[in-house]
């Protein structure tokens, strides 16, 4: 009797070695990955985030789930995403600005460049500031002027505080010596929605007001970016305006550190096939989005530089955190 029991009790610890053996060499994934998105459903992010995930499916056998996390202007879902175990089943939509420009305004809970593994980049933001259509502001100017010579009279929202357009219009306060009301919101689309009630006089955003400049609702004053926007190519980017100023965006997918160079490299290779899609290109032009991919390298390598950039250009508008 006491030689089966040691018997059973070694085939046992055998099974139990054999079964844990088969699941570290596991092929990935096994279960639902999670894909975090910072914003809320609805806006250019969400849409965007959720195509090209519904077109990265076949790549893996498992379902990708999209779950919006809003909040801090992206920064909660970052947070989230940098305390995950980096097993490859949460990653999260990376906003390249956000990541980089937040832990310059405020404390937050995360590394910015020591706590995720960056994976790649899929596309660029556009952003710019709209009013109603029937507001008495027809040029970027006359908005500037009035704003000036009223103060606290003039309000405008965003997708949240600590915002790259927040900060956007924190630089124009303080190259025109203006005082205005900010009223941050948890994603472009209540933003947008805001302004077209006349709840603000302004939206300062990503191109979630697109439709509606196209549609006669909103007035495009300026663009935010390098370039002048392909739909609206009578707009003015700030710096033909004469502010030395652009504000660069990309969306990308990011993991936790730690996270294996061979899962690296297939979520990469999955989501760059899709990026490819027609489709996708076809929503990116739909919704005033640039395709701009960057592998994990010159991901990791843009997100080093714009952290000092940011650092450097909240130091010097005065807003660096206390």
């Amino acid at each position: 009797m006491f030689r089966k029991s040691v018997l059973y009790f070694v085939l046992s610890l055998c099974l139990i070695g054999f079964l844990s053996i088969q699941s570290a060499f596991a092929e990935y994934p096994e279960k639902p990955i999670n894909i975090y998105i910072p914003y809320s459903g609805g806006g250019s992010t969400d849409i965007t985030a959720r195509m090209l995930t519904n077109l990265a499916q076949p790549y893996f056998k498992t379902p990708l789930v999209s779950i919006n996390k809003p909040g801090g202007g992206s920064a909660l879902m970052h947070g989230l995403i940098s305390k995950a175990k980096p097993d490859g089943y949460t990653l999260g939509i990376l906003i390249t600005a956000a990541i980089t420009r937040i832990p310059h305004l405020r404390d937050v809970n995360y590394d910015p460049l020591n706590d995720f593994t960056p994976i790649m980049q899929f596309a660029v933001y556009q952003h710019g500031l709209a009013v109603r259509a029937d507001s008495q502001f027809k040029t970027f100017e006359e908005f500037i002027a009035y704003a000036k010579a009223n103060p606290n009279r003039v309000s405008f929202s965003t997708a949240g505080a600590a915002s790259g357009q927040h900060l956007v219009m924190e630089y124009l306060a303080i190259q025109e010596g203006i005082k205005w009301i900010h009223i941050p919101y948890k994603g472009g689309v209540p933003a947008v929605t805001a302004c077209l009630g006349g709840h603000v006089t302004a939206v300062a955003q990503a191109p979630e007001w697109a439709p509606y400049v196209k549609s006669g609702d909103l007035r495009l004053l300026a663009v935010f970016g390098e370039k002048r926007i392909k739909d609206f190519p009578e707009v003015r980017t700030l710096r033909e305006i004469g502010y030395d100023y652009a504000l660069i965006s990309g969306m990308g997918i990011v993991g936790p550190k730690g996270l294996s160079p061979d899962k690296v490299k297939m979520i990469e290779n999955a989501f760059s096939k899709a990026s490819d899609e027609k489709g996708f290109n076809k929503l990116l032009n739909r919704l005033s989005l640039l395709r701009l991919k960057r592998n994990q390298a010159e991901l990791n390598e843009l997100l080093q530089t714009e952290y000092q950039q940011k650092k450097e250009l909240i130091t010097k508008l005065g807003l660096y955190k206390k």
